[in-house]
């Protein structure tokens, strides 16, 4: 492999329109300030739209070098059943107040492959 992408490679995706995981509203207005109803309001105003999720799971099997994620080395399956539990709480909650909003058509899970 190279350190750089060719020419050809470039001018393929060079318009097109790829995902781009992040949260929702972004991490920069998130802050102490931010309690639940502001965050119930951020989620009732979302425009009604497809939506795609990108679910990280944060504990793998082990450490590799090419994420770039927030992630944990997991011994154990306790914290990762724990996580899992208010993951789905979470999602829950997101769709009691932006359920009708959103149409999911695609989910998107990260985490480390087994080595």
């Amino acid at each position: 492999m190279t350190d750089t992408l060719s020419p050809e490679l470039l001018a393929r995706y060079a318009d097109a329109r790829l995902p781009r995981y992040t949260s929702y509203p972004t991490a920069p207005h998130f802050s102490p300030d931010v309690g639940e109803a502001q965050y119930r309001f951020w989620l009732a105003s979302l425009p009604a739209t497809d939506a795609s999720l990108y679910l990280h799971i944060p504990f793998c099997r082990a450490m590799c070098w090419y994420c770039g994620c927030h992630t944990t080395v997991a011994a154990r399956e306790a914290p990762v059943l724990r996580y899992l539990e208010c993951l789905r709480q979470e999602i829950d909650l997101v769709a009691r107040y932006a359920g009708s909003l959103l149409s999911v058509r695609h989910v998107h899970f990260g985490a480390a492959p087994r080595p």
